[in-house]
């Protein structure tokens, strides 16, 4: 147990370490990858931990959320999740982890205490984590999630998550990863090799991380050549995607290259400009995808919809455009930071009511 300071203030935040010797944990995820794939390294080393990780809240003393905050629909349903586990079993001790965990100026329930980030480099997830940690439908998906590898809420959902590392040194206006995803780390691709190929021909694998860099979206390219295996990327900034054209060209036209995801957020130069993102290489990233979908690689991008700035509102990007140029996109509205139940309730109800 820690005190905390960041720009979101101050707060106590827990670890595992503080956790009874004979303490049950159940872990629940609304979280993203690079947030879960960190407790299931947690979950698979374990043993050697003495923690017991149970696979469900009936068997648990302890309830672990993992929750999100890049937008307000995404708090609003976090706060739901331990609302009604916290109803359920009010006698339990519930925290919450991932990125909301560190969001100080977000109040949350009473009830409800925070834990810092955890995770166990270097270890390779085992199939008894995925039964141990229960994923949570996307909360934007109406009815059962698809599943197609494209399906909605479900890109990525079914393949390994192969851990390269953690953090940003991106300065985005609506991004949080700085204060919220503990101290940063890359993992060096050769010591994880065996991974990958251990779990190529069985689930495929995509590559994790808040970031990935350069160097190592070109290893991990190289990599996938040498052995001649598939792999797919998430969450690759423009800029990156300009730098490792070449190579994942190659890999594209060697049909390795399953999906590429780079988060685009807009095309709007202006709004790019405002959101402290560079034009320009994002416009001529979209170029390379272009390329990589002409190759035989699936593409995809996160979007910000209605995004207001100095009283100015920003036309949304048009769906026609989108669904011409990415195989699968999803959307967030834009969330200026600043939490308010009453208007989040409001804002879930005009988007997924």
């Amino acid at each position: 147990m820690k005190e905390i300071t960041s720009r979101f203030g101050k707060d106590v935040l827990y670890s595992i370490e503080d956790f009874p010797k004979d303490a049950s944990v159940f872990v629940t995820s609304a979280a993203c990858m690079s947030v879960t794939s960190d407790w299931l390294s947690v979950i698979t080393a374990s043993a050697k931990s003495g923690v017991k990780f149970v696979g469900s809240a009936e068997e648990a003393n302890i309830l672990v959320v993992l929750g999100c905050q890049v937008t307000d629909l995404a708090v609003l349903n976090d706060v739901r999740l331990m609302e009604s586990l916290h109803e359920q079993y009010p006698e339990k001790e519930l925290f919450v982890g991932g990125c909301l965990a560190y969001r100080f100026d977000i109040t949350l329930p009473d009830f409800v205490k925070r834990i810092e980030v955890q995770r166990v480099l270097g270890v390779e997830l085992s199939k008894e984590s995925n039964k141990l940690l229960k994923w949570q439908k996307p909360f934007w998906v109406k009815g059962k999630l698809g599943k197609e590898e494209l399906s909605n809420g479900n890109l990525f959902r079914d393949m390994y998550m192969l851990k390269i590392g953690a953090g940003c040194h991106g300065k985005c206006k609506y991004c949080t990863i700085r204060d919220t995803r503990g101290e940063g780390y890359e993992m060096e691709a050769e010591g994880q090799v065996e991974e990958f190929l251990n779990h190529m021909d069985k689930e495929g694998v995509v590559i994790i991380s808040d970031s990935p860099t350069v160097k190592q979206i070109k290893d991990w390219c190289g990599i996938a050549k040498q052995y001649g295996k598939s792999i797919s990327f998430r969450n690759v900034e423009p800029l990156v995607t300009l730098a490792c054209e070449e190579e994942l060209m190659d890999l594209a036209k060697a049909g390795l290259l399953k999906i590429y995801h780079c988060p685009i957020q807009s095309n709007n130069p202006e709004l790019l400009a405002i959101m402290n993102r560079s034009a320009s290489s994002t416009l001529d990233a979209i170029k390379v995808m272009d390329e990589l979908r002409v190759a035989g690689t699936k593409v995809a991008t996160n979007i910000i919809i209605d995004y207001v700035a100095d009283g100015k509102e920003y036309k949304n990007m048009d769906m026609d455009w989108l669904n011409e140029h990415f195989d699968y996109w999803s959307w967030n509205p834009y969330f200026d930071g600043n939490w308010n139940r009453a208007k989040a309730e409001e804002r879930f109800e005009k988007y997924l009511g």
